[in-house]
């Protein structure tokens, strides 16, 4: 497999996560899957996949995944084991007003333990991770919450975070801020290179949580 990214610590594939997550060095998956609910989008365009719950599915059923977001949308597929947490993309009552599901579930992997909340505002025209700037996928999650999820979940630091569908590169940008060695695959090429870009460029800033 040639790689469409490789910076030594971070590498990207582009293809089906299918063809390409059988031939990976293990590692932990952390990931943002499509949902299986044909999201619109608005005008960023369509999930690739997204339009029914096959490839949620082929992740249970091929690789172990640890940290899942958005997994509220697919409950009745996740195993019985595993803890419960929640973004809180609203933060206050008055921005619940805002477009969009206020909240949003994570599911991670092992004994039934207490979970967390995570409250950072995000939707609509705001953008956690720099107020202004135009988000580049239809469901980009911001750096803030895969940090925190990396750090709070992900025992391993010397483990390769692995994600399978990783859009605009969120998940690999927030491990290379932690100093943690990642891998993504993502079906189309136009989020490949806004991801090659975003790893190129030096260690982020957060906005405020």
């Amino acid at each position: 497999m040639t790689p469409y990214y490789d910076d030594g610590d971070t590498v990207i594939y582009h293809g089906d996560c299918r063809d390409i997550v059988p031939n990976l060095p293990a590692g932990v998956v952390v990931t943002d899957p499509p949902y299986g609910i044909a999201f619109g989008g608005y005008t960023l365009g369509k999930v690739a996949g997204d339009e029914n719950d096959d490839a949620v599915r082929w992740m249970f059923e091929h690789t172990d995944p640890h940290v899942v977001t958005g997994a509220n949308h697919f409950a009745d597929l996740l195993p019985t084991r595993g803890a419960w947490s929640c973004w809180d993309k609203r933060v206050t009552e008055q921005a619940d007003a805002m477009f969009g599901s206020p909240f949003e579930l994570i599911w991670v992997a092992g004994d039934d333990r207490p979970g967390k909340m995570y409250r950072i505002l995000h939707g609509g025209l705001v953008n956690a991770d720099r107020p202004g700037k135009k988000r580049q996928h239809p469901t980009q999650k911001p750096v803030t919450l895969m940090s925190r999820l990396i750090q709070d979940w992900v025992d391993d630091t010397e483990a390769i975070i692995i994600d399978p569908f990783m859009g605009s590169g969120t998940t690999l940008r927030a491990a290379k801020d932690s100093g943690r060695k990642s891998i993504g695959v993502e079906l189309d090429e136009r989020h490949c290179e806004t991801a090659a870009n975003r790893l190129a460029q030096g260690v982020l800033d957060f906005a405020p949580a």
